[in-house]
């Protein structure tokens, strides 16, 4: 059964337990117009309203979610963290610590569309919004982020033109050279 959802109940949750190896170093620590991204990620969840706030997959910080079993993609630490978060809020807005060009606007409408329902952009699988307090599918049984949503008979929003390049991952020392550096 489904939780009615609390907007003001919703974790948010940083997906950085990735080992890095196309950047060659811990992502989440890299700087960009002040911050670090994993700084960046946790300052934009909490604009968005989201209380608590918890980092996926780095069990050696304070609000750190361990991933049962490391290495085994985003999808498996989505639902680590769901398993862990259930009983104290009523669903959890997911971003990976590699996004750092989203923004509010990017993750307000993935919690309000319909906060009992999971919900994503068409095309981007994440950021995503997921309700707590459903029955969870077995983990060998999901692969994906996109067949995790699937699985969840996720809403796609259809995203906005200017919204496509804040979807970026930041995955190599290329990549971060692209960022735009002025705000």
């Amino acid at each position: 059964m489904t939780r009615a959802a609390d907007p003001a109940n919703t974790a948010g949750i940083i997906l950085a337990g990735g080992q890095s190896r196309r950047m060659g170093q811990d992502k989440a620590d890299i700087g960009y117009r002040g911050q670090t991204f994993l700084e960046r990620a946790t300052a934009l969840l909490y604009a968005t309203g989201c209380n608590p706030v918890r980092v996926s997959g780095r069990p050696d910080l304070p609000d750190g979610i361990p991933d049962r079993e490391p290495g085994q993609g985003p999808a498996r630490a989505i639902l680590d963290a769901l398993a862990e978060i259930s009983d104290t809020s009523s669903g959890a807005l997911f971003i990976p610590v590699d996004m750092p060009l989203l923004e509010p606007d990017d993750l307000l409408p993935l919690m309000t569309n319909n906060p009992a329902r999971a919900c994503a952009w068409a095309g981007h699988p994440l950021p995503a919004y997921l309700p707590a307090g459903t029955i969870m599918p077995a983990q060998a049984e999901i692969r994906s982020v996109k067949s995790l949503l699937a699985r969840f008979d996720a809403t796609w929003l259809k995203p906005h033109a200017e919204q496509a390049g804040r979807f970026s991952n930041i995955n190599s020392p290329a990549d971060l050279t692209s960022l735009p550096r002025s705000e």
